[in-house]
């Protein structure tokens, strides 16, 4: 698995807490900034930041890349913002987001947005730093941002946290953790922390990071708009919203924490959808959720065996088991679709040079690859061993499912080539792992599997590459992602068959 795991420090009192993210660099100590901030006002005193970190070569988190696929460009498009610091960024955020929350507040809730506290950004390393509210030492702070709803203060770790997602996501990483924090204010100010106090079994934990994180993609929408209409002093572009996405993942729980749990904020597909469903359609449905009409994908590990592998099978148990299981789920759904069909899925084979295909054509489909000439499915051990070495089991699983997409497409008459053939399959593959979630036996998901999916989705355009082992050029991993969610929410009725 990923080593980018939550890892629980000491919770700041009457704090919302991002959970921690393990630096990848060596962060050097810098001056302590405190940013000071009159009620109502978001007026930031930057002190003496040093260097701001490179910005990232690759979208993927450890700066690979699997071969031959197309990764997601880093860092967001528009005017460039290289030459900000990283407490630079944080304030233009700030500044940014407080002017948003102050015109969309009032429209959507009618009421108004009353401006947050206090800002604090905080370097826990430097010796006699102040401690800022919540916490009784600044160091309490490190690896950490939070939203203290007593001071009604967002506080973060300027020193280590944001140049660290600096420098691993460009200017975006810092923009999403703030964004996260200030969407537990907006909480507070429609009454949400109050709420969960009176019915704290309605209000867990993780539904209110799921809020957060839904305004968070809100804010950042905001952000995109004001790039493509020119006004924007921080643009994010749309591969920007690959990077937040990555950034939200170095945030999800420990393997095998269950949404039930009260420390629980989340897997990194939970945090992914609720941010994608804030950008799409805004604060109102953020401010909406309730756990009747949220699902949250989170389970601990079904077995002792399975958590002792961290939720990953053998490359060789991994194919004989989705070997075994898909062909039979997509022949029922082609059987669905048109009964009679009598269309049999191929089986999974290890060995592509037999297909009648070009081989070309082939490799260009990466790891999993189907063959419309005489309909096979395969997979190329050289390519898909390394890439279930570096995000996990399901990572392989998801491209397999959507070269199985493909066997259907062609199977129920329509073409396997072109860009809503490999968006079908993407839909697909997702509503593949919507069967494996809570199956009645066999073969199912283990936590870390959605993860693995949509990491392998935003590294890469593999999954939605045709018959042809063509990509689709206009879309990014962002778009990916929501295909992959719509069919695992939707079923295979919504991927358009």
């Amino acid at each position: 698995m990923d080593d980018v795991r939550a890892a629980r420090g000491r919770s700041p009192r009457g704090a919302r807490v991002a959970a921690r993210i393990v630096a990848p660099v060596v962060v050097t100590v810098l001056v302590v900034t405190v940013l000071v901030v009159a009620a109502g006002c978001a007026q930031v005193l930057p002190g003496r930041p040093g260097a701001a970190p490179a910005a990232p070569t690759s979208a993927v988190p450890d700066g690979t890349v699997p071969p031959g696929g197309t990764p997601a460009a880093p860092g967001p498009a528009g005017p460039p913002v290289d030459d900000l610091s990283t407490d630079e960024v944080a304030t233009l955020t700030v500044e940014a987001l407080q002017g948003y929350w102050r015109s969309r507040f009032p429209a959507d809730f009618g009421r108004a947005w009353t401006g947050i506290r206090e800002f604090a950004a905080v370097r826990p390393g430097e010796a006699g730093a102040t401690a800022p509210p919540c916490v009784s030492r600044a160091a309490d702070l490190s690896g950490q941002a939070f939203y203290c709803p007593a001071a009604d203060a967002v506080v973060w770790d300027a020193e280590g946290l944001l140049p660290s997602l600096r420098n691993r996501f460009g200017p975006v990483g810092p923009v999403v953790v703030l964004a996260h924090e200030i969407g537990h204010a907006v909480s507070a100010r429609l009454g949400i922390d109050a709420a969960q106090r009176r019915e704290p079994a309605r209000y867990p934990t993780i539904l209110l990071e799921a809020m957060a994180d839904c305004h968070a993609g809100a804010s950042v929408r905001h952000l995109v708009d004001t790039t493509t209409d020119g006004s924007a002093r921080l643009p994010v572009g749309p591969a920007g919203r690959d990077s937040a996405l990555l950034a939200l993942i170095g945030f999800r729980d420990p393997l095998g924490i269950e949404s039930g749990d009260r420390s629980a904020h989340g897997n990194a597909f939970d945090r992914v959808s609720a941010f994608q469903d804030g950008f799409a359609d805004g604060p109102v449905r953020c401010a909406a959720m309730t756990l009747d009409n949220r699902e949250f994908t989170q389970r601990r590990f079904g077995s002792a065996a399975d958590r002792a592998r961290g939720g990953n099978l053998p490359l060789g148990r991994l194919l004989q088991s989705v070997g075994g299981d898909a062909p039979a789920w997509f022949g029922e759904v082609v059987a669905q679709q048109e009964p009679g069909n009598g269309w049999r899925a191929p089986e999974l084979t290890a060995d592509s040079t037999r297909a009648q295909c070009d081989p070309a054509e082939l490799a260009a489909q990466g790891p999993a690859r189907f063959c419309a000439a005489d309909g096979s499915v395969s997979v190329d051990l050289d390519t898909l061993t390394p890439l279930q070495e570096q995000f996990g089991d399901y990572a392989g699983a998801t491209l397999i499912a959507s070269r199985y997409g493909l066997a259907a497409l062609r199977a129920l008459g329509a073409p396997a080539e072109g860009p809503a053939a490999g968006r079908a399959a993407v839909c697909l593959a997702g509503a593949y792992a919507g069967r494996l979630i809570d199956p009645t036996g066999g073969f199912g998901l283990s936590p870390g599997d959605l993860d693995e999916a949509v990491e392998v989705l935003l590294a890469g355009d593999w999954a939605e590459r045709d018959a042809r082992g063509q990509p689709e050029t206009t879309g990014h991993g962002y778009e990916r992602v929501q295909r992959f969610r719509t069919g695992l929410l939707g079923g295979p009725g919504s991927c358009g068959l």
